[in-house]
């Protein structure tokens, strides 16, 4: 697959500038951190997970009155990996710099810096800032929710591995995303695959020891649905990837 690559707006010059803006700033969000968050509380096995870059966490509904919801897998090593070639594809489409929503341990912090795209990642788990960190991203803990630096100035906005789900109401995570965005700015999100797909619950992440969190809302949305919570947010759908059975969609704020 050919993708072509769209203008960059701030490069990796400016870096730097945004790096030291971040480290002006104190962790923010701390009031709700171990609260409703994904993977945290309970046995704690997001942060137990991380540092290891291995094994598997099953993310379920907490309650089972959902049970009809399926379960999903996420491998960890997958989070920790380098950005795929594909990934590295999609990036290039974007213009920075790149606010990366749930950034986790940075992989696609990484991946920007070596594009030339300037980034920073926002993500409530200490343990992914962390190891973001160690990579040599520039990230800051908090919620998406809290103010952010350069708000109304990012060129784009990742919300990748199933952060669509973030907060547990898509329409509303997209309006603050969409809010953050500079004119003309793009949100990459991926769908999953059943197209009208589009639930959301209270979760918990558990590792292959059944060691579970706490429970915290979470929403997961297929293409379809995904295109018109993003309608409602603001946001016109540009293009839908089906990239390697992944599903991207680049959505464009309005005007």
């Amino acid at each position: 697959m050919s993708i072509q690559a769209a203008s960059r707006g701030t490069d990796a010059r400016d870096a730097d500038a945004l790096a030291a803006e971040t480290g002006r700033l104190a962790p923010f969000g701390q009031a709700l951190l171990g609260q409703g968050l994904f993977g945290q509380g309970g046995h704690e096995p997001y942060a137990r997970s991380l540092p290891l870059g291995l094994g598997c966490l099953t993310l379920h509904p907490a309650s089972a009155c959902h049970e009809t919801i399926g379960p999903v897998h996420f491998n960890v090593l997958g989070w920790s990996a380098p950005a795929t070639a594909s990934e590295r594809e999609l990036l290039r489409t974007l213009r920075g710099p790149v606010l990366d929503v749930g950034c986790g341990p940075g992989r696609m912090l990484q991946a920007a810096r070596e594009l030339g795209l300037a980034s920073l990642g926002v993500d409530s788990s200490p343990a992914a800032v962390r190891l973001a960190s160690d990579r040599g991203g520039a990230a800051i803990l908090g919620s998406i929710f809290d103010p952010v630096p350069h708000e109304q100035g990012w060129g784009s906005a990742l919300l990748l591995d199933g952060n669509i789900g973030i907060g547990g109401n898509i329409r509303v995570l997209l309006e603050r995303v969409a809010s953050l965005l500079a004119p003309g700015g793009q949100v990459l999100a991926e769908a999953e695959g059943p197209d009208f797909l589009d639930v959301a619950y209270l979760a918990v992440l558990e590792d292959s020891d059944g060691r579970a969190s706490a429970a915290f809302p979470w929403a997961r949305a297929g293409a379809k649905a995904l295109a018109l919570h993003a309608a409602r947010a603001g946001l016109d759908t540009a293009v839908t990837r089906t990239v390697q059975d992944r599903v991207f969609l680049t959505l464009e704020r309005r005007p």
